[in-house]
């Protein structure tokens, strides 16, 4: 199974909630990086754009350490065209207050690079939609799994 990773889920592990600096939060990290190595777990280099706006100790170490599984192909671009149209056509998306933040950012990149794998799941740090619109609502209306970071803690049994 392979798991493309939003920043946000990024940002949560590695800043807000599961410091790589603190021990306890070892099994996760070293969950992490296995599957960066072994190709698992992989993000879109839009994802590490993000990332670099905000530069510091964490982030620094952790793009030098996990810098392979940022990705970008011509099928990857191929699928964004496709995403977009699909987010276009649908009424849902063009209605809601949300639409230009999702757009903006490197959402519908993630979106697109785990279509272009097939069978790849979306890890966002999202708990509940924003308005309906966010990776949560957008992964499920396009058939693209999609789980928070617990969830995918549970499903590899990381900490158990």
């Amino acid at each position: 199974m392979k798991y493309c990773l939003d920043a946000s889920a990024l940002i949560d592990l590695g800043e807000r909630h599961y410091p790589e600096r603190l021990r306890v939060f070892a099994p996760i990290w070293e969950h992490i990086y296995s599957c960066v190595e072994s190709g698992d777990i992989i993000s879109v280099d839009y994802v590490k754009i993000e990332l670099e706006e905000k530069a510091d100790e964490w982030r620094d170490q952790f793009l030098a350490r996990a810098n392979k599984m940022f990705l970008i192909s011509k099928d990857v671009e191929l699928e964004y065209a496709n995403v977009i149209r699909e987010i276009e056509s649908r009424d849902v998306f063009n209605l809601n207050k949300h639409r230009e933040r999702f757009m903006s950012g490197a959402d519908p990149w993630v979106v697109a690079l785990a279509k272009s794998i097939g069978e790849c799941t979306v890890i966002s740090a999202e708990t509940k939609p924003l308005a309906d619109y966010g990776l949560g609502p957008v992964c499920n209306l396009l058939d693209i799994d999609h789980m928070n970071l617990v969830q995918f803690f549970e499903a590899n049994n990381i900490g158990v």
